[in-house]
């Protein structure tokens, strides 16, 4: 009885053996490779980029875009109505009332070169007497920048701080994409947050009467990511 169950036994361990065997042949045979081809061409549209959502969605935004055409180009920038909050100082401090404010940049040239974003403010002009007031300044406050859908690259930097004063007359640096960053369309947001909202600053002893005062935002882009 001894001898028979120990014959069993053998016949057992022999038959797991071939079937390991047998399952290790089946794996590897299965194993195999293949190869992708495409031939891919780069981005040669140059049209002008519609403005988009500054909510980063990709969807369109009912704004007049600025009909740049090109690689690298300026899309969109927000008009800014401010208005006064009180006297600090002698300063007159206004806040800015468009909390969707940004400016939109494309980067389609498919180089990472990066680029830059400066922006002058002109001295405001009084609607009534005309007078011209260039002792003034405007703080950016918060400010970011978002991909406007997809993220295709890294994220560009805002240069200025919240309350770094923007002198009137002279550009001054805001935000600037390093090499591979910046590629795609982008949004900067302005004045989205309340606690550090874009700011008018004017020297009280230069304003003489009530009246409302103009100005421009001169906003250049270049290639340059100094």
């Amino acid at each position: 009885m001894t001898r028979y169950l120990l014959l069993i036994v053998a016949s057992l361990a022999l038959g797991t053996g071939i079937t390991g065997t047998a399952l290790a042949q089946s794996t590897d045979s299965g194993a195999r490779t293949s190869h992708a081809e495409a031939t891919l061409n780069p981005n040669e549209d140059t049209s002008p980029v519609d403005p988009k959502d500054p909510n980063g969605s990709g969807n369109e935004f009912p704004g007049e875009g600025t009909d740049s055409t090109g690689k690298l180009t300026l899309d969109y920038v927000s008009n800014l109505n401010f208005v006064q909050q009180g006297i600090s100082g002698t300063q007159i401090v206004s806040n800015a009332t468009n909390t969707k404010a940004f400016v939109q940049i494309s980067d389609r040239r498919s180089t990472g070169a990066g680029w830059q974003l400066q922006v002058k403010p002109s001295a405001l002009v009084g609607d009534k007497d005309s007078t011209a007031i260039s002792q003034a300044s405007i703080e950016l406050g918060a400010a970011r920048f978002i991909p406007s859908g997809k993220n295709v690259s890294g994220t560009p930097s805002v240069v200025a701080t919240s309350t770094q004063l923007l002198p009137i007359g002279s550009y001054s640096l805001i935000g600037r994409a390093g090499k591979n960053a910046g590629m795609g369309t982008w949004i900067m947001n302005l004045n989205y947050d309340a606690s550090a909202p874009t700011k008018l600053l004017v020297m009280s002893a230069a304003v003489t009467q009530q009246q409302t005062y103009r100005g421009t935002l001169s906003w250049l882009l270049s290639d340059t990511p100094q």
